[in-house]
């Protein structure tokens, strides 16, 4: 290529500026952003309801597009092969704060949302301990399979018994209890501890 072909390219672009310029449209028909506008965006970045109120002649993901461009607001950051090996070895089990002071740069908010992007989770905490001895072990049983309340409600048929009220020590419900050992194929028995003596 010339510098002649070069040349006329330049003048091309100059013209157009003009001409955009001049008409306040771009060649696709978009209205080009005034500094007013601009001065909106810079003082009510963080509120984009109200934005959209007062810029009510553009679109939601225009005005969005716009403060990114004005650099404003959040933006996104990108996580290397050994940053997101980092996030998955630590984010099932290690304490948010640890995870936090690995990645300084990023805040709690984004780390979480990288991991819910990778498919990453946090490892479940055990169920609280409820003092009854036959409703402690079906919890532990239902930690130990990866069951949730919800499954052992369905698959017991006791409602929603162990989704509400199960974890309460007070006034156990036996007969739901007794269905969700028998449907881990357990059996709920009395045992004396004076048998055991002698």
């Amino acid at each position: 290529m010339t510098l002649a072909y070069f040349a006329k390219q330049a003048a091309a672009t100059q013209r157009l500026r003009a001409r955009i310029k001049r008409s306040g449209f771009t060649p696709s028909g978009q209205r080009v952003w005034t500094e007013v506008e601009d001065g909106f965006c810079r003082l009510l970045h963080f509120d984009q309801f109200a934005l959209r109120e007062i810029l009510y002649t553009r679109s939601a993901a225009a005005i969005q597009a716009r403060c990114r461009k004005l650099g404003l607001g959040k933006r996104y950051v990108h996580w290397g092969p050994l940053e997101k090996q980092k996030l998955r070895k630590m984010y099932p089990e290690e304490p948010r704060e640890s995870i936090c002071a690995a990645f300084p740069d990023r805040d709690w908010s984004s780390i979480r949302s990288a991991a819910r992007r990778y498919k990453f989770r946090r490892k479940k905490k055990p169920y609280k301990i409820t003092g009854i001895v036959a409703n402690d072990q079906i919890r532990v049983r239902c930690y130990e399979i990866g069951w949730n309340m919800r499954d052992l409600d369905e698959e017991s048929g006791t409602g929603r018994y162990f989704q509400t009220r199960g974890y309460r020590g007070k006034y156990p419900n036996f007969k739901a209890i007794n269905r969700a050992v028998t449907t881990f194929g357990g059996v709920l028995a009395v045992h004396w501890r004076g048998d055991d003596e002698g």
